[in-house]
């Protein structure tokens, strides 16, 4: 079956910090490129109802009396899970981070996310098998400019924008749909969970970190057992049970 293309979500968090369990969404920038190449854009600024600590303040310029009268996630996520239906996802070192962070905010409001059919698209792998680095410094390398206003969602998300085009001008053997990319980006090995904990290879599942890297998760039962009762997603979690039988 021919792949059909879908709505692409470039999309970019701003955080209270980099706990994917922990903390919390403080922004939200979104651009939705449809494959006739018009765009439809989201810019909300949310309440995450924990304190944002001066140092993320100081990251992306947010702080507490900004948002204090600021909608909560729960009171947007229904009609952004709307908004992103039937549409593959990207972004930039999104794969790490602000894909399973998203996860675990609409999991605490009972909604299911992402669709099973979704694609991810990480630029920064792309560039990792391309070239390499940081935001700023690969879109300068790309266009030639400085980066202004880095750390302010939208600003991030239309620099990735910027970035995949011109990775797909530069490097024509790249795949130019969504389910092409991600399987180059993930080469052999099919990522399982979100937070890319695990991967799976011929049908065997296996830790992608920790002492037990690269081991059967299935021979390392106590190891699963030690992370399901500590600090990680739960949807993490969910896989490990299911592969343990537990």
């Amino acid at each position: 079956m021919a792949y059909e293309p879908k709505p692409i979500v470039f999309f970019d968090l701003e955080t209270t910090g980099v706990s994917i369990t922990k903390d919390r969404i403080v922004q939200i920038g979104a651009i939705k490129v449809f494959p006739n190449g018009l765009q439809e854009e989201k810019n909300v600024t949310v309440n995450p109802t924990i304190p944002i600590p001066v140092g993320a303040s100081a990251i992306h310029g947010i702080s507490d009396e900004e948002v204090k009268d600021k909608p909560k996630f729960q009171q947007i996520a229904k009609s952004f899970s709307v908004w992103l239906s039937g549409c593959d996802l990207a972004g930039y070192n999104s794969d790490n981070f602000d894909i399973p962070l998203l996860i675990e905010e609409f999991n605490r409001v009972g909604i299911v996310f992402p669709e099973p059919d979704t694609h991810f698209i990480d630029v920064l792998k792309i560039e990792r098998k391309v070239n390499g680095h940081t935001l700023g410094a690969t879109y300068e390398r790309y266009t030639g400019d400085k980066l202004e206003g880095a750390h302010d969602a939208l600003i991030d998300i239309y620099a990735t924008i910027k970035i995949f085009h011109k990775q797909l001008e530069l490097n024509p053997l790249l795949p130019s749909d969504a389910a092409e990319v991600e399987a180059f980006c993930q080469g052999d090995n099919k990522r399982v969970d979100f937070a890319g904990k695990l991967y799976e290879k011929e049908g065997d599942f296996y830790w992608r970190f920790g002492k037990h890297k690269n081991k059967l998760v299935t021979q390392t039962a106590e190891y699963g057992k030690w992370v399901l009762g500590s600090d990680f997603p739960s949807e993490t979690k969910k896989h490990i049970r299911k592969i343990l039988g537990i």
